[in-house]
């Protein structure tokens, strides 16, 4: 399709809460579902793969991909990100505790790259990942969106 897939700022959860990894992985998600752009059966395939894989989807210090294969449990490609007051728990020595999980649910094994790609290349700077953790307001979450989508549009504060 289109290079246009982009992440909106209704996507983006800041200061969320959840009591263990299971219930993050449905909290951050729930923009998703709620806007029926993937089933709970798709959350439910996230957590069955950290439990039979391990917590293979906490890539680096603090932050989780959440992620399943390509199913017709999701409708449209889309992101989702959420940040977490506590830190969680995934069982991974070296990355827990947890504190930005992003969601990733694609219809194939590349619809989802342009916008990966794009969020990548935001969270590889360490002033981005500070600035999104500190987040608190929609107004934040909309800047955030706002940089994700036009790559490195970085305003100096």
């Amino acid at each position: 399709m289109s290079d246009t897939l982009e992440i909106t700022p209704q996507e983006i959860q800041l200061n969320a809460t959840a009591s263990n990894w299971e219930d993050a992985i449905k909290v951050a998600s729930k923009p998703l579902v709620d806007s029926n752009r993937i089933t709970d059966a798709y959350v439910n395939n996230m957590i069955e793969s950290v439990k039979k894989l391990g917590p293979y989807i906490v890539i680096a210090p603090g932050l989780a991909l959440g992620h399943a294969r390509p199913s017709e449990a999701v409708k449209e490609t889309s992101f989702a990100i959420t940040t977490f007051q506590n830190g969680i728990k995934f069982g991974n020595k070296d990355n827990d505790p947890v504190d930005l999980i992003v969601i990733l649910a694609s219809t194939s094994d590349t619809a989802h790259l342009s916008l990966l790609q794009k969020i990548v290349t935001f969270l590889n700077d360490s002033k981005n990942l500070d600035e999104l953790r500190g987040a608190t307001t929609h107004a934040d979450a909309v800047l955030i969106a706002n940089k994700i989508n036009g790559g490195n549009q970085h305003e100096s504060s």
